[in-house]
């Protein structure tokens, strides 16, 4: 058995933390079905931050960390901004609770969020089946029967982290871009490798 590195055990002690919290947040009708299933979550959360940074990883660990310690719900507060177009009126309950942004905050995310809008446009692109199985694309398309849509989702999660993670994850998005790198294709990449496949091509293969 092939020994656990450092970095295998950072991305680990992110995710255990993430579902810590996601066991604990309300769903509008009642436990989600996913808040059960341990095995995706982890499989889609350690996917998405093996693209990532040592530096990145340890910013949000310290994130959790902090945000536990002191009584706040990243994830909560990740779902209750996602619910502004898909349950306006509950949500309107719950801002109150959330943290207000700046505007250097929201500039940083709207970089991130477009950036990541080219590579999803990629991906539908290149892997039209693979992509078809995923959320929505833009918050135009969200609503409560779709759910919240890729870049919803993406704004309220870039919504909960701290500015120190912020500012290492539009730096580490751009670098991506500009070297015509797609991270959004590796995270991809991670989870269907979770699943078995040997690569997206035969991923995207199967109907």
């Amino acid at each position: 058995m092939a020994e656990i590195t450092e970095r295998e055990n950072l991305i680990f002690r992110i995710a255990k933390l993430e579902w810590e919290m996601f066991q604990t947040v309300y769903n509008t009708n009642g436990r989600a079905s996913c808040q059960d299933d341990p095995d995706t979550f982890f499989r889609m959360r350690m996917s998405q931050w093996m693209v990532y940074s040592d530096e990145v990883l340890e910013s949000f660990l310290e994130d959790c960390e902090i945000a536990m310690k002191n009584g706040r719900n990243l994830i909560f507060e990740k779902y209750a901004r996602m619910m502004q177009t898909t349950y306006p009126v509950e949500y309107q309950e719950l801002k109150g609770y959330l943290p207000d942004l700046d505007e250097n905050s929201r500039e940083q995310i709207n970089e991130i969020v477009c950036i990541h809008l080219q590579w999803d446009q990629e991906m539908n692109r290149e892997y039209p089946n693979i992509r078809k199985n995923g959320r929505a694309m833009t918050t135009d398309q969200d609503s409560i029967q779709n759910g919240s849509s890729m870049e919803s989702y993406l704004r309220a999660e870039l919504s909960s982290v701290s500015p120190k993670t912020l500012a290492l994850l539009l730096v580490e998005t751009k670098r991506a871009n500009e070297n015509g790198d797609n991270l959004l294709k590796q995270i991809i990449t991670n989870e269907t490798a979770f699943y078995g496949f040997a690569s997206l091509e035969e991923a995207e293969s199967q109907k």
